[in-house]
């Protein structure tokens, strides 16, 4: 019981209409003076031969030889397991096919020959490979097929599971930031908390619920990015910060949400919180037809001599994973670190 209800049913019953298939294909193509009932019973048989050999074939010999790169033993068992069902076929044939139909293989190429002729016979030999394994080329088409899109699938949801813990790494350390900034103004009792609050309310609707969506338009992008600069900015003042976001959006596009974020992060975390004099970061946005161009610098502390931090390496890995998982040979990726400043550039075909 417990095999029976292993069983696909689906998968047992599309294998018999393949084979099925060729069994009428064979069938409509006889002649008128041929008996159906003998022409079916005949090619029954040749059909289950070629069942034999597709099956020993694709379950057998590939799985332990070809998908192993054994490539001299796949050809040797491939031409040795046809040669061992050509010759029961050719056998059964001979001794009780031929027999029971007289005159059935009257116009056959080897009805005149002995076994050990047929055996032996290259002609005979080539002829009953081509008819036995053009099926399993059909089959083994089909079956690669099915496999590319398991893989596909396969593919496609590890490449999911990895997106989402790369964007948990991000999204608690976006928001432990932001949260910072809030901590920040009411231990002062500033009166721009409550602007902060709303701020930050934005943003979470946007890392909770907008993130979990493949891609968003740019203009949801830059509306988050824009709610961020006016979080940092609240916290400097004008003689502290020198801030510049352009952007020029030629053509609406999709891009994956947050993806630029990390870039902006670390231009506040090295290039204004470490400076002592005033700092500037200036970010230029360019979304055309089907290409998006993102591009940030800023000013680096003069005592801070030490390269980015092992945080913010983190961060950028994180986001150079991201880049080759959603923009596969689509995004080019150009970071230059100076004593005195921090630029990098990011190019998106979407």
């Amino acid at each position: 019981m417990n095999l029976l209800k292993n069983i696909d049913t689906k998968r047992v019953l599309l294998h018999v209409s393949f084979w099925l298939f060729f069994l009428l294909f064979y069938i409509s193509n006889k002649k008128q003076e041929v008996s159906t009932y003998d022409y079916t019973f005949v090619y029954s048989w040749k059909i289950l031969a070629q069942a034999v050999a597709g099956y020993g074939l694709i379950y057998w010999i590939i799985p332990q030889t070809l998908n192993k790169k054994k490539y001299l033993l796949f050809t040797a068992l491939t031409l040795g397991w046809l040669y061992v069902v050509f010759a029961i076929l050719i056998t059964f044939k001979y001794y009780y096919l031929e027999p029971k139909f007289p005159g059935f293989f009257d116009d056959w190429p080897g009805h005149k020959m002995t076994i050990p002729e047929r055996l032996t016979s290259l002609k005979l030999i080539i002829g009953e490979f081509y008819f036995i394994t053009y099926p399993i080329i059909i089959m083994g088409f089909i079956s690669f097929n099915r496999k590319q899109q398991r893989l596909l699938r396969v593919e496609e949801e590890k490449k999911s599971m990895e997106l989402k813990m790369l964007k948990n790494q991000l999204n608690p350390h976006f928001l432990f930031n932001t949260l910072n900034n809030l901590y920040v103004l009411t231990l002062k009792k500033d009166d721009k908390a409550p602007e902060v609050i709303e701020k930050l309310s934005e943003i979470l609707d946007f890392v909770l619920y907008r993130c979990n969506e493949g891609y968003v338009s740019i203009e949801k992008e830059i509306a988050m990015i824009e709610n961020y600069i006016s979080l940092e900015k609240l916290r400097y003042s004008e003689n502290r910060l020198a801030i510049s976001f352009h952007k020029e959006i030629q053509e609406s596009n999709k891009i994956s949400p947050l993806i630029l974020l990390t870039f902006i992060e670390n231009a506040f975390k090295h290039g204004v919180i470490n400076e002592t004099k005033k700092a500037v970061i200036r970010m230029d946005l360019v979304s055309k037809k089907k290409q998006i161009f993102f591009s940030i610098k800023n000013t680096k502390s003069q005592e801070d001599f030490e390269s980015i931090s092992d945080k913010s390496k983190i961060g950028l890995e994180n986001i150079r994973k991201q880049l080759n998982l959603l923009y596969p040979n689509k995004h080019q990726l150009h970071i230059e670190e100076t004593t005195n400043s921090y630029s990098v550039q990011l190019y998106l075909l979407v």
